[in-house]
């Protein structure tokens, strides 16, 4: 049997058909699994298992006990990651905040549009999402700080603008001048790159 052995027989331990013995050389290897799959919360597992029981588990009942566990983690981990972005005074709990990028090549000004992820906690949750990879504000920034046109008749980054109620100052050249209005977001997009 495998490292979990001790806690398998605790379960062997309530009453159920044959004997402990049959149930350890018949199921322990499942259910030692079961437990292998758990990992540091094998020991709680078994004691919620042994709360909640009876009679012996099938590796099928340890197993539906562990998912229902595991659920309730994911919950509260996602519940407490909400709690502390509801707090973030840029997205107010959204994790992303949106960008727009005013660029002018070959003298054409044209505007893009990012859903870009927040710092905050439920921000950095959406830009580890499996999928499209999330752009985050500091790189949008630096990415339009490193690209910005040197002056007035040069391509490049003209204006940058970030939807995230900030009150500290920012650079000027991160500002609309007052007669534009930003527009409104167009999705997030992967990458951000001026075509020279």
């Amino acid at each position: 049997m495998g490292r979990h052995e001790h806690l398998v027989r605790r379960l062997s331990a309530l009453p159920g058909p044959g004997t402990p013995r049959d149930y350890l050389q018949l199921l322990g290897p499942t259910l030692d699994g079961i437990l292998e799959e758990a990992g540091d919360l094998a020991g709680a597992l078994v004691e919620r298992q042994l709360a909640s029981s009876t009679y012996r588990p099938t590796p099928a009942e340890l197993r539906t006990t562990w998912m229902a566990m595991a659920s309730e983690a994911g919950q509260r981990r996602d519940e407490s990651i909400r709690q502390r972005s509801r707090r973030c005074p840029y997205c107010e709990g959204r994790g992303q905040v949106h960008a727009a990028v005013r660029t002018r090549i070959r003298g054409a000004e044209r505007v893009r549009t990012y859903a870009v992820t927040c710092s905050c906690p439920r921000g950095l949750q959406l830009a580890g999402k499996e999928g499209a990879r999330r752009m985050d504000r500091a790189e949008l920034e630096t990415t339009a700080q490193r690209q910005r046109a040197a002056n007035e008749w040069a391509d490049g980054v003209v204006a940058l603008y970030v939807d995230d109620a900030t009150k500290g100052a920012r650079p000027e050249w991160t500002r609309w001048a007052p007669a534009v209005e930003p527009p409104a977001t167009g999705g997030n997009l992967r990458t951000f790159q001026s075509r020279r």
